[in-house]
């Protein structure tokens, strides 16, 4: 389940550059949204930077983590392998699909004192690209983040984690439905991991 992520718009990229398109999200949403989102370690009911498809262009937008529940509890997460079937779901599925650059993802560990554990792009530089659904609650755009089964790299610490796609996939899964299909049953690239 993947309840925290970070996101610093101070990410560099590999050869130490300001990484250029954490850099053009951070300018978009201080020029359109000056102060709204925050930065550092994002968890639920916070308002996060965000992508999402817009007439054609991607444009970045701040977005709240979390769909408001029935119960008064915020869901977060939504299983990619079902979320088509759930009615919480599928519109959002099919025609509301959400990117959310983060630096790395939290799992807490199995272990008796619950270490926390930060996994991020195996070199070390770059950015996650974590796919989420979206919804307007009344004047409120809300986000959950997809969830898989855990490859290798995250196995050994928790049995699910976000579906990340690849820069090169981002405008692919915000655009178009079926090849948002493919890319969730694509496996998720494999991730650096340490105690945080």
């Amino acid at each position: 389940m993947c309840g925290r992520y970070t996101i610093s718009f101070d990410g560099t990229d590999a050869e130490g550059r300001p990484d250029p398109k954490l850099a053009a999200i951070a300018a978009s949403l201080e020029r359109r949204y000056p102060g709204v989102c925050k930065t550092g370690e994002i968890v639920p009911g916070d308002v996060a930077p965000a992508v999402v498809a817009h007439e054609e262009r991607i444009v970045a937008v701040p977005a709240t983590f979390g769909f408001a529940g029935r119960d008064g509890k915020l869901l977060i997460n939504a299983r990619s392998e079902t979320a088509a079937q759930k009615p919480t779901f599928a519109e959002s599925l099919a025609k509301r699909r959400i990117i959310l650059p983060a630096c790395g993802f939290f799992e807490w560990g199995r272990d008796v004192r619950h270490t926390k554990y930060l996994f991020t792009p195996e070199s070390t530089a770059g950015v996650l690209y974590l796919c989420g659904l979206f919804r307007a609650e009344g004047d409120v755009l809300r986000f959950v983040i997809l969830t898989r089964a855990a490859n290798a790299s995250v196995a050994g610490v928790h049995d699910r984690m976000p579906v990340i796609v690849g820069e090169h996939e981002v405008r692919a899964y915000l655009t178009d439905a079926d090849a948002a299909a493919r890319i969730l049953a694509t496996a998720s690239p494999s991730l650096a991991c340490g105690p945080a």
